[in-house]
């Protein structure tokens, strides 16, 4: 999730106003032509059992569905495939699922730098992924939540000790899980990046309810091979049902809001341009109840979270030219060969105008953050340094490696004690 949820808000409340303005008539879709926009007639495999035959016939699916953006075919298959590490280890397992529009790619850092400390880690690819975006036309919440219990179950019976975890979309869908499978699995934790609980978008709600009418909100030329640039109304439609579950799960009832008394571990981006991070910073205090528990707030605003439950880390750094966290940046080493600083490939498209983008696009030097990220205001006007900056978007996490000891401190792998503490 990035751009996608930006333009798709202010695409969907348009098309919402069509809509009734034109008698409840269907309001018109852009021109969406082409292989990469039109469904695969062959149905994306789930429940497949065991994890060695699922990873080979999600292969092979791919192999022939696919719409590739470079040449390097093999690349961009092994990108989007799911896969596991440290499979020689029964001790621990991690479970992660990736979130909206993205793929297990996105875990790739994570999971080589904790499988190397002895845990088994797995990752899986939602139905609609790592194929084109047309194969998100016939995707639907109940599809990815059923297929996220599948393999939190199969995984299971393969590890002693089982987290589950999630970024974005992936984060919500794990959480679910929890409520039912938690204490018949013994789960012993949640491990989440940038969770997406709500949107900051009011029109989001909307999504379910308009999927089949503006089927095509945005529309991108593809370029990342590791996840799409495009994503179908039905993908944002089971985004938010994702949401609407979740939340009526932690809703106010007669007595008390609803809790999940599991271990937690969140990394948040305070300028996270997708999320509302004021509401998941409440949520992590008050619904997640466990005492071992732990926010990595990125930024500069400390939420009303107990001092032993968070640790903030700073996002203004100019010496890296970076002035917020973005969503996907928690996620990636700055040595990641897509989204690290030694990569050529930017994301420039960042809501900043076309005059920006373009001057990214040329090579100009440029600061991150994340998608719309407008300098603060200081003294009723911006410094002429800060009028002049080009944004791209910020790809990769300064703290990866202490996040790394978080993670490991919170499964017990490590030699690090102060778990939840800066030393």
């Amino acid at each position: 999730m990035s751009n996608f949820f930006m333009k798709a808000a202010s695409l969907g409340a348009a098309s919402l106003a069509l809509f009734m303005i034109s008698g409840c008539h269907s309001p018109p879709s852009p021109q969406v032509s082409g292989a990469q926009f039109s469904a695969s007639t062959q149905a994306f495999p789930v429940g497949i059992q065991p994890f060695d035959n699922y990873l080979k016939q999600v292969e092979g699916y791919l192999s022939k569905h696919r719409a590739f953006v470079s040449n390097n075919k093999e690349q961009e298959i092994t990108m989007n495939m799911p896969f596991e590490c440290g499979t020689q280890y029964r001790d621990t397992g991690i479970l992660l699922v990736h979130g909206l529009g993205d793929s297990p790619y996105f875990f790739r850092d994570v999971a080589n730098a904790v499988c190397s400390e002895s845990i088994h880690v797995r990752t899986i690819l939602l139905p609609g992924h790592g194929s084109k975006p047309g194969d998100m036309l016939n995707v639907s919440y109940q599809q990815w939540q059923a297929e996220t219990n599948h393999h939190i179950k199969l995984f299971s019976e393969e590890v002693d000790n089982l987290y589950i975890g999630g970024f974005s979309t992936g984060a919500n869908l794990t959480t679910i899980a929890s409520f039912s499978m938690a204490e018949e699995l013994d789960i012993k934790g949640l491990m989440h990046f940038s969770p997406a609980f709500k949107s900051r978008f009011f029109v989001s709600r909307l999504a379910p309810y308009i999927d089949s009418l503006f089927p095509w909100p945005n529309v991108e030329e593809e370029d990342n091979p590791s996840r799409y640039n495009s994503t179908a109304m039905p993908g944002f439609a089971a985004y938010q049902e994702s949401v609407n579950v979740l939340q009526d799960l932690f809703s106010q009832s007669e007595v008390a809001k609803r809790t999940l008394n599991l271990p937690v571990l969140m990394v948040v981006a305070e300028k996270d341009s997708v999320v509302d991070t004021t509401k998941i910073a409440e949520q992590f205090r008050d619904n997640f109840t466990h005492p071992r528990k732990c926010l990595l707030w990125q930024g500069e605003n400390v939420p009303e979270v107990p001092d032993n439950a968070r640790i903030v880390q700073t996002m203004n750094l100019p010496e890296q030219r970076i002035s917020a966290a973005s969503h996907m940046s928690t996620l990636f080493s700055e040595h990641n060969t897509l989204y690290g600083t030694g990569s050529t490939f930017r994301i420039c498209d960042n809501g900043q105008g076309s005059d920006a983008e373009a001057r990214c696009k040329a090579g100009e030097e440029v600061w991150y953050g994340p998608w719309g990220f407008e300098p603060e205001i200081e003294n009723n006007k911006l410094s002429s340094d800060k009028e002049e900056r080009v944004y791209a978007r910020l790809t990769y996490n300064p703290y990866f490696e202490k996040m790394v000891e978080q993670l490991l401190a919170f499964t017990g792998k490590t030699k690090v004690n102060a778990f939840c503490k800066t030393y």
